[in-house]
């Protein structure tokens, strides 16, 4: 069985982010897509975004992140990709996903 490589870093750091029973990676309480959390990591280093939640919570963390992934820098240096908060199944709070995997943003792209 192969993990995910967020299944790896939560090892060295102490199990702070886990995999969710969907598939999606748990980081110190935010979830994150598989897409989203392999761009959070383009330019965070994994313990950061657990520093992040663990010291402002998950709601304010996706918003810090999503600023990060809005701002222009960001989207010029990862082709337009930027991260979006949506609500999960099961989970109260949000989870972050690329803004590709969001189909009513799709959408709304390729009106523009």
């Amino acid at each position: 069985m192969s993990m995910k490589i967020w299944e790896l870093h939560g090892l060295n750091l102490g199990g702070a982010i886990r995999n969710t029973p969907d598939g999606e990676a748990d980081v110190a309480g935010l979830l994150f897509s598989e897409k989203a959390y392999l761009l959070a990591i383009r330019d965070f280093r994994p313990q950061q975004p657990v520093a992040l939640v663990q010291r402002e919570g998950p709601q304010l963390a996706a918003e810090a992140l999503i600023a990060h992934y809005g701002a222009e820098p960001s989207l010029q240096a990862t082709g337009g990709r930027r991260l979006v908060a949506t609500r999960g199944g099961m989970s109260p709070g949000p989870v972050v996903r690329r803004n590709d995997e969001v189909p009513e943003l799709i959408g709304h792209a390729a009106r523009r």
